[in-house]
């Protein structure tokens, strides 16, 4: 089966065209520190887990990774530069629209989602419960 990526995930630090990302997460499981911005079709997010160092910035503008060998990074962007400490370094860029092509065999049909609202309704009846029962009885059997 061939199916269209859904992600695109690059193990190093391309660089980057006049994108802003604003901290969004810091120090949450994992010591993990996340950078957002916006691109036109796709949201692309930096993430720096294991991260040990001062207060990262608010805001980068334009950020170019650089490794420095045995989990030192150093970060130069338009607010400066600064030098902290981490497992990994990712940039991920998430492309939603990629999944609705992936998706849409499996979507209800318009019966099927009317006999799903049915049947939730029929739960709140009293007895509603051994309704729905009975019926998926009569249908599997």
């Amino acid at each position: 089966m061939v199916t269209e990526c859904a992600a695109d995930y690059h193990s190093r630090m391309p660089a980057t065209e006049s994108h802003r990302y604003l901290l969004v997460e810091h120090a949450g499981p994992g010591r993990r520190v996340r950078w957002l911005g916006n691109d036109r079709d796709a949201r692309v997010m930096i993430v720096a887990s294991g991260y040990e160092g001062a207060e990262p910035p608010a805001e980068l503008t334009e950020p170019r990774f650089e490794s420095l060998g045995a989990g030192g990074w150093r970060t130069a962007s338009r607010e400066g530069e600064f030098t902290f400490s981490a497992r990994a370094v990712d940039l991920l860029e998430m492309r939603p629209a990629l999944f609705g092509t992936l998706h849409r065999p499996f979507a209800l049909a318009t019966r099927e989602r009317f006999a799903a609202r049915c049947l939730l309704a029929l739960l709140r009846l009293p007895g509603g419960a051994r309704l729905l029962r009975n019926w998926h009885a009569k249908r599997s059997a």
